[in-house]
């Protein structure tokens, strides 16, 4: 389990050797009633009752990434682990593309998204993982029975983990529809107090008991920020939202994140013409962060412009150490993408 590749997460670290016992896993995400799409916007808890209904359980993180990146016997010497096993993706280490995943595909025209919606859950044999699963990248993001824990990964795990015991953030996997190529790895770790694109679930069966681990629990703090537009306009659109990164994330000489690494807090709110917004982002305590604000206003359709920031972006000018629920003194300012030559004039 893990990655150490430049898109790779700090949560993806280390990389580590798992042992999990014989299961069995659905082949495609769960169908929504009547339909041949993934059963979206299910609550983890639904999700969990589901699978118990069916004689089976959510997978635990281990079960998922096994299915998606195969065992230690699938390359190279089959007898150990070694480097030749960790593949990238489901399908091998080929990067995603539109056949093989349906996400967003990243290029000259900015993000493009496969299909703009889930697909049907039969679909992209191309894109299936070493086990027959498809859609284990792409689609929708999948919850499996693990609590989120940022630094939970370690050399000498017991068998059959199953994350720590009490907790109310849930692992997600797999990436969805319209986000990017980075969480299509096997190894992308998400959680559920992210905004992600939708969400459903696969089910296991005649799997080994889960073996919590004793590991202190996260906690989680409501930090605000305020957000306002540069020229002063209220803020009207689809949706505004606001992320955290931690600043080990930032690469200083662009002040960007580094691709591929998953926010520490994200929050969308749907705006309510306000001049300036207040708005709450948890996030585990102590998280030193950097935070910004985009806007997604509805003018990219049929332009390149990315959507989630086709009303502007702001990025916070320092870094801020969250130790306490409230505010923490820091106004993001929406403006314009300037390097895109469709970006809303102000």
């Amino acid at each position: 389990m893990g990655s150490v590749s430049s898109e790779a997460g700090r949560d993806e670290g280390p990389v580590h050797v798992v042992k999990t016992s014989a299961f069995c896993m659905d082949r495609t995400e769960v169908r929504s009633p009547g339909k041949d799409r993934p059963w979206e916007e299910v609550t983890w808890q639904q999700a969990h009752d589901f699978c118990a209904s069916k004689g089976g359980r959510l997978p635990t993180e281990a079960e998922w990434e096994k299915a998606a990146r195969g065992g230690c016997e699938r390359a190279g010497d089959p007898n150990k682990c070694d480097e030749a096993d960790q593949r990238v993706y489901p399908w091998g280490n080929d990067r995603p593309t539109c056949e093989r995943a349906n996400h967003s595909m990243v290029g000259p025209r900015g993000p493009q998204a496969c299909d703009g919606s889930a697909s049907q859950v039969e679909s992209r044999p191309a894109g299936a993982g070493p086990y027959g699963h498809v859609n284990l990248a792409g689609n929708v993001w999948e919850y499996v029975l693990d609590v989120y824990h940022p630094s939970l990964y370690r050399k000498g795990r017991v068998s059959n983990p199953a994350g720590p015991s009490t907790g109310s953030t849930h692992v997600l996997r797999g990436g969805g529809w319209n986000t990017f190529s980075t969480n299509m790895r096997v190894a992308n770790r998400f959680n559920d107090h992210l905004q992600g694109s939708a969400t459903g679930f696969r089910c296991v069966y005649n799997a080994a008991e889960p073996v919590f681990e004793n590991v202190e629990p996260v906690e989680w703090i409501a930090a605000e920020v305020t957000v306002r537009r540069k020229d002063g306009r209220p803020i009207v659109g689809q949706m505004l939202t606001v992320t955290a990164f931690d600043v080990k994330d930032i690469n200083p000489a662009s002040g960007m994140p580094a691709p591929g690494r998953s926010p520490v807090g994200e929050t969308g709110i749907v705006p309510n013409g306000q001049v300036e917004v207040r708005v709450s982002v948890s996030m585990p305590a102590h998280s030193q962060v950097r935070f910004s604000a985009a806007l997604n206003d509805g003018s990219a359709q049929g332009t390149p412009m990315p959507a989630a920031a086709s009303g502007g972006i702001g990025w916070a000018k320092k870094n801020v150490t969250v130790v306490s629920e409230g505010p923490v003194g820091i106004t993001l300012e929406l403006a314009p993408l300037p390097a895109h030559p469709h970006s809303p004039r102000p």
